[in-house]
């Protein structure tokens, strides 16, 4: 076995200094976010199979950016802890991310049984089939547009980093995967 001098995928100490290394998952989230906003859904049946897994997994390196951001900067957990708390936004991200991990969601963010349907807008020539998540909000129900959410979330983080740790989206990031 050969001698290994540190740094790997998750850890990745030599390269990056450790509180930094949530720019790795900070990069990662703008990727899928990228794919996501260049999905172009068909426009009679609008997103397909491959099209959920994309925003899915949006959602699921958006939310696990919590855990970078915690694990890199310590000194900011209870800041992280209250966008990824107190935002709707945040919460559903959070419910999305874990629903389709598990299954079955023991302690929700907003509700254990969201739901992500398609439906059809007679009105809207251009894009008809319009895909949401709807979340129980006491009796009610809270729609919300897919692309709608994924934007909103993905503001939220990007304010965030750019507010509390002073680094924005065109910063560069040495490739190191």
């Amino acid at each position: 076995m050969p001698e290994w001098f540190g740094g790997s995928a998750l850890s990745p100490d030599i390269i990056f200094p450790r509180n930094e290394q949530w720019k790795i998952q900070w990069h990662r989230v703008m990727r899928w976010h990228s794919r996501v906003i260049g999905l172009q859904p068909n426009q009679a049946l609008g997103l397909d199979v491959n099209d959920i897994d994309l925003v899915i997994a949006f959602f699921q390196n958006c939310y696990h950016l919590r855990d970078w951001l915690c694990s890199s900067r310590p000194d900011l957990i209870a800041e992280v802890d209250n966008i990824y708390k107190n935002s709707f936004e945040m919460a559903a991200c959070r419910d999305i991310c874990n629903g389709f991990k598990h299954k079955h969601l023991t302690r929700p963010s907003l509700d254990a049984d969201f739901n992500l349907y398609r439906e059809y807008d007679h009105f809207d020539d251009a894009h008809p089939v319009k895909h949401r998540f709807a979340f129980a909000e006491g009796n009610d129900l809270r729609r919300i547009d897919i692309f709608d959410l994924v934007e909103r979330c993905f503001s939220l983080c990007e304010r965030f980093i750019r507010e509390a740790l002073g680094y924005a989206a065109s910063d560069s990031l040495v490739s190191v995967f």
